[in-house]
């Protein structure tokens, strides 16, 4: 498959605040969208990528990624592909989204095992969109003063 002319796949959370800037068509990729108020406009959303329900108590990556590439392979690449092109039209980079901060450690989430049936059905590589947010749970680091000794 030839390279993507009309724009770029990323992927984050809803949370990201870099999806305010207004440069991105940003995409669920959810069963359930978001019940708290977005600073950005949310184009629309692909169920066909959220996890079926069955897997939602999964949390174990390696257990999950099998039978969730198999439900992708089933809906079909060409019926996925031709949802994100669609979104690809509206002439800007499409972020998909959904919920997980995966900047914490050992946190993931089916969007990145997307990204990598994604790559492998396509050769175009999926990267996680920029987020320079705090992270929740993660405390900042102090700020020293410089003190004269004299």
């Amino acid at each position: 498959m030839e390279g993507n002319e009309m724009g770029e796949i990323w992927t984050s959370r809803f949370s990201n605040p870099e999806l305010q800037s207004g440069a991105y068509t940003v995409v669920g990729i959810v069963r359930y969208l978001p019940k708290y108020p977005l600073k950005y406009t949310l184009a629309g959303n692909i169920i066909d990528i959220a996890p079926p329900r069955w897997l939602f108590n999964e949390y174990d990556r390696k257990k999950f990624t099998e039978p969730y590439c198999r439900n992708l392979d089933k809906i079909g690449f060409p019926i996925i592909n031709e949802q994100i092109r669609r979104y690809l039209g509206k002439g800007k980079d499409v972020v998909l989204c959904c919920y997980e901060d995966v900047r914490k450690q050992d946190e993931w989430c089916h969007r990145l095992v997307f990204a990598e049936w994604w790559a492998r059905k396509t050769g175009e590589i999926i990267h996680e969109l920029k987020d320079t947010s705090q992270i929740k749970g993660e405390k900042k680091s102090p700020k020293f003063e410089q003190v004269s000794l004299l």
